[in-house]
């Protein structure tokens, strides 16, 4: 009993091993053999306690026969049996660091090839490699997405710096037309900003004024409207939403922007604000009935973009739908049916959500 009591003493107060994966497995300039002394090293540094009950169990077990008058031989058997089954455990431990080694090693993880105590740490590593993978696939989406928009902003933005070198090369250049193209270059690198930071925290919920916002927007595009002879009939309501002003500001610019862009000559731009709602219509073109489906869609230009009626990029309406739903947000494009046989036009539609929408 005493005896007993004493082995299990002297595990218990053995250190935990602190063993480091790093000087155990392969290299491409270390043999495998190289790693297993190494190991055994370790091993055998950091269990010298047990390695000592050993020595000193087969001492008093010598000195027992001794007492006893029994025969050495059974000294030597218990050494030898005890010495037997420390063996089998050191090969078992090789052996599952050798599978660990594997299991590090493999690109494709086997569960099945490993022992079952190893079961629920592979599967947690497949999991965690299936997550890496995941999201290494979406990040390199997102870099190319980023690649291929700031390209084609590239191009889109040579445009305006063209018009204005030509201008400028003139004897009296035309002061409205470098406006319009500064004015057009402004709106193109403060889009790039939007697409850059769309993923970003940078909200700030208020109650917001709509038509407060959308004033400075109609005076900056001022100049169009007037040499273009398009009028702008505003019905604002006294209310406020809760929204981001600097967000909301730039979807209402997009909106107002579209309808600038395809609305005829000598035609109206009607603007509306009743409660929690923010319309804008125009006398345009309209919009093709199979491009419905897809206006939110990035890049997507339409019918409208394939026959060269304007230069369109394909991301104002999907960066305004995405910044609409981030701030709880309904954003509604469609084709008016309130115009006389023969019209046609657009109606884009914001529905802002309730107060209690950010009470979180």
């Amino acid at each position: 009993m005493f005896y007993s009591q004493f082995l299990k003493g002297l595990v218990i107060s053995m250190p935990a091993p602190v063993y480091k994966p790093d000087d155990y497995f392969l290299t491409e300039e270390e043999p495998l053999k190289h790693k297993y002394l190494n190991y055994l090293k370790e091993l055998f540094a950091q269990n010298w306690l047990l390695i000592a009950a050993w020595l000193c169990s087969a001492l008093l077990m010598a000195i027992l026969c001794w007492i006893y008058d029994q025969p050495a031989e059974l000294a030597v058997l218990y050494l030898a049996i005890i010495a037997f089954v420390m063996f089998i455990y050191l090969c078992f431990y090789l052996r599952r660091l050798h599978d660990i080694k594997h299991l590090l090693a493999g690109d494709v993880f086997d569960p099945e090839k490993y022992p079952r105590s190893l079961q629920s740490c592979v599967e947690k590593m497949e999991e965690l490699n299936q997550k890496m993978i995941s999201a290494s696939s979406s990040a390199k989406k997102e870099q190319t997405d980023l690649e291929n928009y700031f390209s084609l902003w590239a191009h889109q933005i040579k445009l305006p710096l063209a018009a204005m070198e030509l201008q400028l090369q003139l004897e009296n250049p035309d002061r409205d037309e470098l406006i319009r193209c500064e004015k057009r270059i402004a709106r193109d690198v403060g889009q790039a900003m939007i697409y850059v930071r769309l993923d970003g925290s940078d909200y700030r919920i208020q109650n917001v004024n709509l038509e407060s916002v959308i004033r400075p927007l109609i005076r900056e595009n001022a100049s169009s409207f007037i040499h273009r002879h398009i009028t702008m009939d505003c019905e604002f309501d006294k209310g406020v939403v809760c929204t981001d002003r600097k967000w909301i500001g730039y979807v209402i610019e997009q909106l107002l922007s579209n309808a600038l862009k395809y609305a005829p000559d000598s035609s109206t731009i009607t603007i509306k604000t009743t409660g929690t709602t923010f319309s804008i219509l125009d006398e345009g073109c309209g919009i093709a009935k199979e491009d419905l489906p897809r206006i939110y869609e990035k890049g997507f230009t339409g019918k409208n973009g394939h026959n060269n009626l304007t230069a369109s990029s394909g991301f104002g309406l999907y960066l305004s739908q995405e910044i609409c739903q981030r701030l709880g947000c309904t954003l509604k494009v469609e084709n008016r049916k309130d115009l006389p046989d023969g019209k046609t036009g657009v109606i884009a539609t914001i529905e802002f959500p309730p107060a209690l929408y950010f009470k979180d």
